[in-house]
Order: structure tokens, then sequence, then C-alpha cells
């Protein structure tokens, strides 16, 4: 279509250039120009998304038991280690004060045992006690060794346990859900409350395979949310699509201590794709109508050459298009082209 086109354009020019040789030689004219680039145009696109908190975390009990004190409420800030829930524990420290005591009289016993097993090996290297009566001394502190390895096992389970009755906060955040109150009883693994870091905030944004194939991880992007803009770094596209929408989740990362951000708001992204791939890029002004068809003139040795194009794109101040004859590094008239003609003789005006 291109060629044939051009091929019309080139009869009716040769018919111009005839009636134009007919007549004196045009004037020189003053006109600046600007180079013939090689290159890409893109286009923007602006998607939406939501924002979601990074960190948030159901916290749980480990184990049961009545809630003794619950020191927080929704929508209050809490720093790591804050104690938050507290459960009954004045029987496990009963237990515990027990079995520390019977450690106690326990490891005296193996003191005198040892000393009484040292003592009762020199009197069966003498002859003076018999084997019967050494084998009982020493299986008795056998014994002795076993209930106090037993007992420490059990006293290490129960301050577990105890650790256990106190519930901290595992990072600086923001209560958003409060699941138990005071004399509740709670049961293992029973939710206490929902704790958010407001500073770790994550974007989901679906787009089209198009765009998603020239996504790399880390690259910044600009957020806005709220009609402010937030620095962000593309953590990947989640590779599981939507085969409907045929899109894909898109993960942004925000550092912000803005406590005004919250789950659930709109974010605005744009991204770019490349719709006019290695092509020509010339000034928009370059590109004039003559005899119905777009053209471009060219300075050829001071001379005006007219060259027919084809417009691919438009994008701010610049075209992308696509001719015969024309290449990347020659001189395109972008002022003074409505007032010459092929052949013309120029002038070009200098740069300022």
């Amino acid at each position: 279509m291109f060629n044939r086109s051009a091929m019309i354009f080139k009869s009716i020019l040769l018919f111009f250039l005839c009636i134009s040789n007919a007549n004196t030689a045009p004037s020189e004219t003053l006109v600046a120009t600007a180079l013939v680039k090689q290159g890409s145009l893109t286009k923007d696109q602006t998607f939406i998304g939501t924002v979601y908190f990074n960190q948030s975390s159901v916290l749980a009990s480990q184990t049961q038991g009545l809630a003794l004190s619950v020191n927080f409420d929704t929508a209050e800030h809490v720093k790591k280690g804050d104690i938050l829930v507290e459960l009954y524990h004045e029987i496990l420290d009963a237990k515990i004060k027990a079995i520390r005591a019977s450690l106690k009289e326990l490891k005296l016993q193996q003191e005198r045992a040892d000393k009484d097993l040292k003592r009762y090996n020199r009197l069966l290297k003498q002859k003076s006690v018999s084997q019967q009566k050494f084998d009982e001394i020493y299986y008795d502190k056998i014994g002795l060794d076993q209930k106090i390895i037993s007992l420490e096992a059990e006293l290490d389970t129960l301050l577990i346990e105890r650790a256990q009755t106190i519930i901290k906060a595992p990072f600086d955040g923001i209560i958003s859900k409060r699941s138990v109150d005071v004399g509740e009883w709670i049961s293992q693994g029973g939710t206490i409350a929902t704790l958010i870091n407001p500073e770790q905030i994550d974007v989901l944004v679906n787009i089209p395979a198009s765009y998603a194939i020239n996504i790399q991880p880390g690259q910044p992007i600009q957020v806005n949310i709220t009609s402010q803009n937030y620095n962000g770094v593309i953590k990947g596209i989640i590779i599981d699509g939507d085969e409907k929408s045929r899109t894909f989740p898109l993960k942004i990362s925000i550092q912000s201590s803005n406590m005004n951000l919250f789950a659930g708001m709109e974010a605005r992204i744009n991204l770019q794709t490349s719709t006019a791939p290695d092509t020509l890029l010339l000034p928009r002004d370059a590109v004039i109508k003559r005899f119905g068809q777009d053209v471009v003139f060219v300075n050829n040795d001071n001379k005006a050459q007219m060259i027919p194009v084809t417009v691919i794109q438009y994008k701010n101040s610049t075209v992308a298009v696509k001719a015969e004859g024309l290449t990347a590094g020659m001189q395109v008239v972008i002022k003074g082209n409505e007032r010459i003609f092929p052949e013309q003789s120029l002038r070009i005006k200098p740069e300022s």
C-alpha cells in the first residue's frame, strides 16, 4: 500500500517539477532544520490498583488459658515486645515452684550419692565391701540422676508454657482488630488480635501482558495515592494471571511513614509500552501536507528535497514515520517548510 501511494505521489511530483522548471528558479528561502533520529516512541497508560499492608499478622495464643489482662485496644499503636495479653498462670507458677524445690533437694542427695559412690569404690578395691553392696550404691545413684533429668525436662516444659502465657507484640504496628477481653477463655491457637505495620505498604495493580513482559524487579516507579506521589520499587509480576481479563498482578513496595495511608485505598501508576519501536523520529513540525500527502523537506546540498512519509504515531512534539529515502542523520526542515518547493534553494538558519 505504501509503495503504491509513493508511486502516485511521485507522478504528481514529476508533473509539479515540470511546471516549476518552466518558470524561473525559486529564490533562496531561510529555513530551520532538525536531524532525523532513529528510536522508539512509547505510550503512557494509567493503571489503577489497591493499597494493602505487606506486614499484617493475626496474633494467636500458643497455649490455652484465661485472659488475666488485656493491655491494648483497636487502633492503638504498640511497640515490639509490648505485653498485649497475660493469661492466668498461678497454677503453673505453683508447679514450677514445687519442681524447683524438689530439684534442690534431689541435687543435695546427688552430691551425697557422688561422695558415697567414690568411697565405696575405694572400699571395693580394698575388698572391704562386697560387690553387691557397691552395686546397690551405684544403681541408687543412677536412679537419682535419672529422676533429676526427668524433673529438669518437666521444668523446661513448664517454663515454656509459662512464657507462652505472656503474649507480646512481634513488631511495631497498629492494632486493627481486637479479638479478646479480660476473663475470656482462650484456646490454644485462639486469635488475640490483628497487628499491621503501616510503614510497609504494597500496591497490587493488574496489568496486561504487553506491559508485564517489560517489567523488571527492582525498577523504581511513582505511585499516586490520594493525589500524592510516593516512591515505589517493583517487586515483580505474579505469573498466575487472570484468565478472563488476561492481566497479571504487578506488586509494588512503598516505604512510607505516612500514617494516612490505609488498606483498600486506590493507587495509580503510569507504565510505558513501545508503540513505534525502532523507527524514524522527527519533530512534529517537519511533517506538512502537499497534494493530500504527508511529506517532509530534506536539506540536500542546500536544495529542498521532498519525501513522502507515512505517519505511524504522534507523541507531544515528536512524530514517528516510515519513508523510502529518509534515513537517520538527514536534516529535515521544521520552519519555513510551508513556503518551499522541491529543488528550491535553502539558507539554513543558524542554531541559536
